[in-house]
């Protein structure tokens, strides 16, 4: 496999060799891409148990117990239940409207954050990014309020991004034949060190998809504008997932885009989100989705090479999972 990136190493090699822990084990491909689906779209019935998060009268999130505890310590910003968190708007705010009422909201949320943050009492708020997050009903609702971007799933609210597979076609065929990946920095607060796509992305609210993608191809990879307009858009993937340390729920939805890529071309590292990247053969690709219950893959992006793998007709039909497979890779509502 071609390696790019500084201090390149070959961690496909070792993964397909057994390094990472997992087995191969005598399932079809469709079942473990299926297995693999369900895995990270693990949270949907703590989902529909969550208390509903409630802004300006819409449901905009899901809290889970513990976020709960922490929000009823703010009596003045939240009317909390089991069953619901709401948002107070304050007396003073009725005259607001559109950004201003969003604005004084979002101020109001980050003081909270910002105090639980100092006290070290939410796990997810020591990734603090420092980049905005929309809390809205759907992609194309205005937002309600604006949030840190790492406290997204402490009210379960909906989090969009994109996401490119980064393939050639090197073989007498027509169709792909290599695919670049990226390991993430061992760095980067979730996920390090495991296999990511070759760019990806969340989405701020407000950006469109198309071009915050070329964007992140042009950010993460080095890919040029002339060869990111090629970029196709296929699919989208939708999941609840619990957040790393189980506090919040992912509530995701995946563009997710095609982009094939000249032979000789070679990503580069720019932003120092990836610590390097690796063509791979379809194949190998194959072999590494097939390792059950692994912790190579960062969760979301197995789903999206799962999907990667199903439109280019690697899943076999006639496989009784196959129907499921399908319908899982958008087990959660697209809005």
């Amino acid at each position: 496999a071609a390696v790019a990136g500084n201090h390149a190493t070959d961690p496909v090699s070792k993964c397909v060799a057994g390094a990472h822990s997992g087995v191969v084990g005598p399932a079809s491909l469709t079942q473990c891409l299926l297995e693999r689906v369900r895995r990270n779209d693990s949270a949907g019935p703590a989902a529909r148990e969550a208390a509903a998060f409630i802004v300006g009268g819409q449901v905009v999130g899901r809290c889970l117990p513990r976020t709960i505890a922490e929000l009823r310590r703010f009596p003045a910003w939240f009317d909390v239940s089991a069953e619901a968190v709401t948002l107070l708007d304050r007396p003073e705010w009725t005259p607001l409207e559109g950004f201003a009422l969003c604005k004084a909201r979002s101020a109001a949320v980050m003081e909270v954050l910002e105090t639980l943050r100092a006290e070290g009492r939410v796990p997810m708020l020591q990734g603090w990014r420092g980049e905005p997050h929309a809390v809205r009903r759907t992609f194309h609702s205005e937002a309600q309020l604006v949030i840190e971007r790492a406290a997204a799933p402490m009210f379960g609210a909906a989090a969009y991004g994109v996401f490119v597979n980064g393939y050639t076609c090197e073989g007498p065929g027509a169709g792909p034949t290599h695919i670049w990946i990226g390991t993430r920095s061992d760095t980067k607060p979730t996920w390090p060190g495991r296999f990511d796509s070759l760019a990806a992305g969340g989405l701020a609210h407000g950006m469109m998809p198309q071009q915050n993608m070329v964007a992140e191809c042009a950010q993460e990879a080095g890919i040029p504008a002339q060869i990111a307009s090629a970029l196709r858009p296929v699919s989208a993937i939708s999941y609840t997932a619990f957040n790393e340390d189980c506090w919040g729920l992912k509530r995701d939805c995946l563009f997710s885009f095609d982009l094939e890529l000249p032979a000789d071309f070679v990503p580069v590292v720019i932003d120092g989100e990836m610590a390097q990247f690796q063509k791979i053969t379809i194949q190998e690709l194959v072999q590494l989705l097939m390792v059950r219950n692994d912790d190579a893959w960062k969760p979301n992006v197995g789903v999206v090479l799962t999907d990667f793998l199903v439109r280019h007709g690697y899943a076999d039909a006639d496989d009784p999972a196959f129907l499921e497979l399908v319908g899982a890779l958008r087990g959660a509502e697209c809005v």
